[in-house]
């Protein structure tokens, strides 16, 4: 189930979380286009990078994958008047580059439907939304995103640097 946005797709939403989602999907779309060029070889091979936490970039993979959608659930968590109140149980393997990036848009397209109630918020009430992640961190509602945005790039970057190792 991908949730590749469109152009049209931020209508309505405040200048902000249109620049925010905006820069979210154009680093999902680049390491898009990095992790579907893999053959499944290269998917699956330990490198001379690889560490009992990252085996091969499939483990970096999950972990991308598993982070995107914890992100949504803590803004759901902040945004909701329920505030259901922590992460859901979510089981991120699969076994291919494309169902991985799949999964990745899927988290994607959760955040979208998440900010929908609030899209036109203006900034003043954007900051007004906090959250604390289970590592301790205090963060606003737009600090969260964009931790979300650099997550995306930072493993990117690995990735990369495996490929090259």
């Amino acid at each position: 189930m991908s949730t590749r946005p469109t152009s049209d797709r931020w209508v309505g939403y405040s200048a902000a979380l249109r620049a925010i989602l905006d820069e979210y999907a154009r680093a999902i779309a680049d390491l898009e286009r990095l992790v579907c060029a893999l053959s499944q070889d290269q998917y699956r091979t330990s490198t001379k990078l690889s560490d009992d936490t990252f085996a091969d970039i499939r483990s970096i993979m999950f972990h991308v994958t598993g982070a995107a959608h914890a992100y949504v659930d803590y803004v759901d968590d902040a945004t909701s008047p329920s505030g259901v109140g922590g992460r859901r149980a979510h089981d991120f393997r699969y076994d291919t580059p494309n169902e991985a990036i799949d999964a990745v848009w899927e988290a994607f397209g959760r955040m979208a439907g998440v900010l929908e109630p609030i899209k036109a918020s203006v900034d003043e009430d954007l900051e007004k939304v906090t959250l604390i992640t289970r590592w301790g961190q205090h963060y606003d509602l737009e600090q969260l995103l964009e931790h979300a945005i650099v997550h995306i790039l930072r493993h990117r970057r690995q990735i990369e640097r495996w490929l090259a190792a």
